[in-house]
């Protein structure tokens, strides 16, 4: 059970997350949720504690949980299919026989991958999102805000601390 309301959550933190990031325009937060799917377990140990601060019931819970499974596959065939492109372009801009139009090519299918995992990602939020009452969204769009705000709080200042020598 435990595992299924984790699921749960991490579907919809990943696509509520992403859609927040793109909206947002930070490169950074939109690219960790992007090309590290597999880095989500920092995310995991938060989820039970944002279900909590959601206050799902159990009928909600098992429609996320719905929407999660209806989504997964596509959503992983895509995050493939576009890792595999990625691949393939680094490939190309090490190939010294490469083309700039094939390069130029190669892009434009990522760029075209990226659209639909971007579209399939917010069709499932807004699924999720439907499922939310009012008070849940507002305090869900609090979270997120958050969540935006300390990670764009600047590092320490490394120069301050003085290395030995």
């Amino acid at each position: 059970m435990l595992l299924s309301r984790i699921s749960v959550v991490s579907v919809l933190l990943l696509s509520l997350g992403g859609v927040v990031a793109l909206g947002d325009h930070n490169p950074l937060l939109s690219q960790s949720l992007v090309q590290n799917p597999g880095s989500s377990q920092p995310r995991l140990r938060a989820q039970p504690k944002l279900m909590e601060e959601l206050n799902f019931t159990e009928e909600q819970k098992q429609e996320l949980q719905a929407i999660h499974y209806r989504h997964k596959d596509d959503i992983s065939k895509h995050e493939q299919a576009l890792s595999k492109v990625k691949q393939e372009l680094r490939q190309l801009l090490a190939s010294p026989s490469s083309t700039d139009e094939s390069l130029r090519a190669k892009h434009q299918e990522i760029q075209q991958l990226q659209q639909q995992l971007g579209d399939l990602r917010f069709e499932s939020m807004l699924a999720m999102r439907a499922i939310m009452s009012i008070e849940q969204r507002s305090r869900f769009s609090e979270l997120m805000q958050q969540r935006r705000q300390s990670s764009r709080e600047p590092l320490p200042n490394r120069s301050s601390i003085e290395e030995p020598r």
